[in-house]
């Protein structure tokens, strides 16, 4: 079943399927979709990192993170807001059956977009000698890493409109192709080649520019092949629609700097107050501790454009359902994600090598506040998707000060663990205001009763895994680390079923077990109220 079909059903049968169950199908799908590439993405990434930190010192290692950081927070500026502005228009035309206009989106998107990425480009080519002075410390291996990667920005720019297109319309499966499986896999061949072949930091940096235009080679196709055929249209409509588009861009543009920044204040100001072995640390412990997260990325695409459709014909019923429902999943699912985090953070970062344990504190202050960030639901969807992009961009503008402050305070005193606790403030900070705003704005809260049973069940599983792990395991290795992990999982399943499983839980169980085929019915899974 697709989105077209949830819309046109007309009313619903007490025999066939409640529409919050085909918005549940739509969304399933979407999400298992999102999920495979997700997993697929996660493990190349952490076998890219794994191979990095082993091959590569604690200081080349901080100079990738700082040049990657450097050339994708300059292409999310040169993107200018267009990735969310796209999707948002392609989904809201194409409910409205206006192919044409959401045809012409995506080449705005691109009119607009390419000529800034060029000229960011560019810029950043000529004055890289600038940027290695302050957080390089002179490193001419960085200024060329700077100026190869570079060349990246346009390309990182048009993948992003050709995937906001292809989610527009409702093709989640695309942006796993390309970005997840595509580009990844790519990275991790090519930088273990290149590193075999003793070409060091800069050869992995040219690998990873090869990987980001092969993503684009594929974003592209896949956009042809969805983006409408061009019909009769006039200029008045594309003039008024271009207006829009840049109108509603513009605060997410700005907002986008600031979620750059305030993503990566942490990175660039321990590159400017501290060293590159600080990065490197560092960075190993925010890829970690983001695992948690890949849960949300499944979700988010599919539903964005959800929101926006719903919003826009004013199915308040639907959309507050529907918030509720993929709220409680993320956080059902990414919460023993994050609780295995906290019990093995030691273990965990000991896998990257011996002189990274002493990031572990680091990776706890880090799950923590991605615990609650995951709890409050998708909510800076919420917010953009119902047009209020000037609302976020003050949001994450508060919240990228905030970061930056207590990083200049924090960091000459504490060092990493600075730079941890001034993300994890800012963060928190912005996910309440996306949840208080949401809650008055739009009368939607995720949180209910409901999150008490994923609550219980990974306190139960935690504590006795952790039980096992301090008691009868003297010392937890890979292959231990492995089985205990495994454990977890099975515990927090068990106790799950134990405590019992709601009517809308059923309804998306059924779903699931509708799209993967699974043998008998929905009340096999059925346990208290």
């Amino acid at each position: 079943m697709n989105y077209d079909e949830i819309k046109t059903t007309p009313g619903d049968s007490s025999k066939g399927p409640s529409r919050h169950s085909r918005f549940m199908s739509h969304l399933a799908s979407g999400a298992m979709i999102n999920f495979s590439g997700t997993i697929a993405r996660t493990v190349c990434v952490y076998l890219f990192t794994f191979l990095l930190a082993r091959m590569l010192t604690t200081g080349e290692l901080g100079e990738y993170f700082l040049v990657t950081t450097v050339v994708n927070y300059l292409a999310l500026v040169a993107t200018v807001g267009l990735g969310t502005g796209v999707v948002r228009y392609v989904a809201l035309y194409a409910g409205e059956k206006k192919l044409d206009m959401a045809r012409n989106t995506v080449w705005l998107g691109l009119i607009i977009g390419l000529p800034i990425s060029l000229i960011v480009m560019i810029g950043l080519i000529l004055f890289a000698p600038v940027l290695v002075g302050p957080l390089f410390n002179d490193s001419p291996t960085a200024a060329n890493g700077i100026r190869v990667f570079a060349i990246a920005i346009p390309f990182l720019v048009a993948t992003q409109i050709f995937i906001s297109a292809t989610q527009g319309m409702h093709r989640m499966q695309y942006q796993v192709y390309s970005r997840d499986i595509g580009e990844q896999i790519s990275k991790l061949g090519l930088s273990g080649a290149v590193l075999a072949m003793g070409a060091g930091l800069i050869g992995v940096i040219g690998a990873t520019l090869l990987s980001v235009i092969i993503a684009f080679l594929m974003a592209l196709i896949f956009a042809l092949s969805v983006i409408p055929k061009r019909q009769e249209s006039s200029e008045s409509s594309i003039t008024k629609h271009g207006r829009n588009l840049v109108i509603y861009s513009m605060p997410i543009a700005v907002a986008s700097v600031f979620v750059a920044i305030d993503l990566r204040a942490d990175i660039l100001l321990l590159g400017l107050l501290g060293t590159s072995a600080d990065v490197g640390l560092y960075g190993i412990a925010m890829k970690v501790a983001i695992f948690g997260g890949k849960i949300n990325l499944a979700f988010a695409p599919v539903f964005a454009p959800v929101i926006s459709d719903l919003w826009n014909q004013k199915k308040d019923l639907d959309l507050k359902k529907l918030f509720k429902t993929v709220s409680r999943w993320i956080f059902m699912l990414s919460f023993p994600v994050f609780l295995i985090l906290l019990l093995f953070n030691v273990q965990i970062m000991d896998l990257f090598g011996s002189e990274y344990i002493v990031a572990s504190n680091v990776l706890v202050v880090l799950v923590l506040c991605k615990i609650f960030s995951h709890s409050t639901g998708p909510t800076g969807l919420m917010i953009l998707m119902s047009g209020r992009s000037k609302l976020d961009m003050l949001n994450v503008g508060l919240s990228l000060i905030t970061d930056v402050v207590l990083c200049i305070l924090l960091i000459p005193q504490f060092g990493i663990m600075g730079a941890a606790i001034a993300k994890a403030t800012s963060l928190t900070l912005l996910e309440l205001m996306r949840f208080l705003e949401v809650f008055v704005l739009m009368g939607l809260s995720a949180y209910n009763v409901g999150y008490l049973k994923p609550l219980f069940a990974g306190a139960i599983s935690a504590t006795a895994v952790g039980i096992i792990a301090r008691f009868i395991i003297v010392e937890v290795n890979f292959i231990e680390l492995l089985i205990l992990v495994a454990l977890m999982g099975i515990t927090y399943l068990i106790m799950m079923l134990i405590f019992g499983v709601s009517g809308e839980d059923k309804e998306t169980l059924k779903v699931l077990k509708d799209k993967l085929g699974w043998p008998g019915n929905a009340r096999s899974c059925e346990g208290g109220s």
